[in-house]
């Protein structure tokens, strides 16, 4: 049993400067930083370390701007996000501006944080110069002990809100299990508005994840751990990937760049169609990403409780998609719906199949057999007249199970026996869900 990480929530009024506090404790640009109020939406977490690398390790949670009494329904599902930070934290930074002052917004949000009992560090931000100082004593009135003048942007007091909050969790003695040791990491992605939150919350049994039917809610990379059959899955919800063409502004351009990095992180991608619209431009796109990146890769097909069907019609989108995803015809494909939740625990275990996938290796002694008995010597490579002759091969390494074959003409081989190569070692050890590497290299 390791020591449990305590959790700690930023909150506070839209634009007070929470993402770039959470990038500056994280350590890197995790969170989008923008000038436009609101960016961030949904919970954001990561792992930071108070102070150097030995010590304490914290779960940090950047949330969206917090209004009590939305003016709309998308600001009240953000508040609805805070709320549910609030609950599951161990200890609160409560941040303000210390330009614009003790707003009334700020003293909403102090009386929501008094009767829930946790320990609060109230950090003023943006005080850049000494000048500022005597405005600070302003926000004592909100009842906080813990008070901590900052600079997010400029590192100015960050040092000391970290001593308060690495004394807040040194008396945190509560023990659990790790939750994402050994946990498969989940990408989840795809276009905007085809489900992908909708099947996190539906996995989760809670809104873990922002829903709403604006296109593009989701914009931050969103963890969310979850235990299935004692196995556990730490799932990246990210924003919906548009086309480069139609990403003009800057705002967008980062949420790519944010999914992107998520595939990047994990073990399998869950790429999310819709059932009426699948196999998009934009969606060979997203899956070209994942081969790319050479990440575990599963179709999953969601309202698929929307379309009219026969006992044909599964089979008929399978051809369409795999046709349509040639590059990616790997990949298993399944159809569910986040509404009434059809098929989707059928997803886990097949998570656990294509992760496994992705770390098959086959010893050199079998892989060598076959190849030559079954592969060279049933179809041989013929280059202007002459057999390209094949020494051996070797498993280099995995995710992805990458391949070197070792020929005296390696200029010669195409990209179509590459190809070939690549089915029958599908064909004779799976790799069912998982990208695949074949190297030509000359023997010497």
């Amino acid at each position: 049993m390791r020591r449990r990480i305590p959790t700690i929530s930023i909150v506070g009024r839209p634009n007070v400067g929470k993402s770039t506090l959470f990038n500056r404790l994280v350590g890197h640009r995790k969170a989008i930083v923008h000038t436009t109020p609101g960016v961030t939406r949904d919970r954001n977490y990561e792992v930071a370390q108070l102070n150097d690398p030995d010590d304490t390790a914290i779960m940090l949670v950047d949330t969206g701007g917090f209004l009590r009494d939305a003016p709309d329904a998308l600001t009240k599902a953000v508040a609805q996000q805070v709320k549910f930070a609030i609950a599951e934290s161990d200890a609160i930074i409560f941040m303000v501006d210390g330009r614009t002052g003790l707003l009334p917004q700020d003293e909403e949000i102090a009386e929501y944080l008094r009767p829930t009992a946790k320990s609060v560090v109230l950090a003023v931000n943006k005080v850049d110069t000494d000048k500022q100082e005597p405005d600070v004593s302003d926000f004592y009135q909100l009842g906080f002990a813990r008070l901590c003048p900052i600079s997010a942007e400029h590192k100015i007091g960050i040092d000391d809100l970290v001593s308060e909050l690495s004394a807040l969790v040194a008396s945190d003695k509560k023990t659990a299990p790790d939750e994402a040791e050994g946990a498969t990491f989940c990408a989840i992605v795809g276009r905007p508005n085809v489900g992908k939150s909708s099947i996190v919350n539906a996995l989760l049994g809670e809104e873990r994840v922002l829903v709403h039917e604006v296109a593009g809610t989701t914009r931050d990379a969103t963890d969310s751990p979850v235990r299935v059959e004692k196995r556990d899955y730490m799932l990246i919800d990210t924003a919906g990937i548009r086309r480069r063409s139609k990403v003009s502004q800057l705002l967008e351009k980062q949420s790519v760049m944010i999914a992107e990095r998520s595939i990047r992180r994990s073990d399998v991608t869950l790429l999310i169609l819709d059932a009426a619209d699948p196999a998009t431009s934009q969606d060979l796109r997203i899956a070209s990403i994942v081969v790319e990146q050479g990440k575990g890769l599963i179709l999953i097909v969601n309202k698929w409780d929307l379309i009219e069907k026969d006992d044909r019609t599964m089979g008929a989108f399978i051809r369409d998609i795999q046709a349509k995803m040639a590059f990616a015809a790997f990949a298993p494909i399944v159809f569910v719906s986040a509404v009434t939740k059809q098929r989707l625990l059928t997803m886990f275990p097949l998570i656990d199949s294509v992760n496994a996938e992705c770390m098959r290796r086959i010893s050199t002694g079998i892989l060598n057999r076959f190849m030559q008995d079954e592969v060279f010597a049933k179809h041989p490579m013929i280059k202007r007249g002459k057999a390209v002759k094949f020494y051996f091969a070797t498993e280099a390494s995995v995710r992805p199970p990458t391949f070197a074959i070792f020929t005296n003409r390696p200029d010669d081989v195409d990209e179509s026996y590459v190809r070939y190569i690549e089915s029958r070692l599908r064909e004779k050890f799976g790799f069912e869900g998982t990208p695949i590497r074949i190297y030509v290299r000359a023997h010497h």
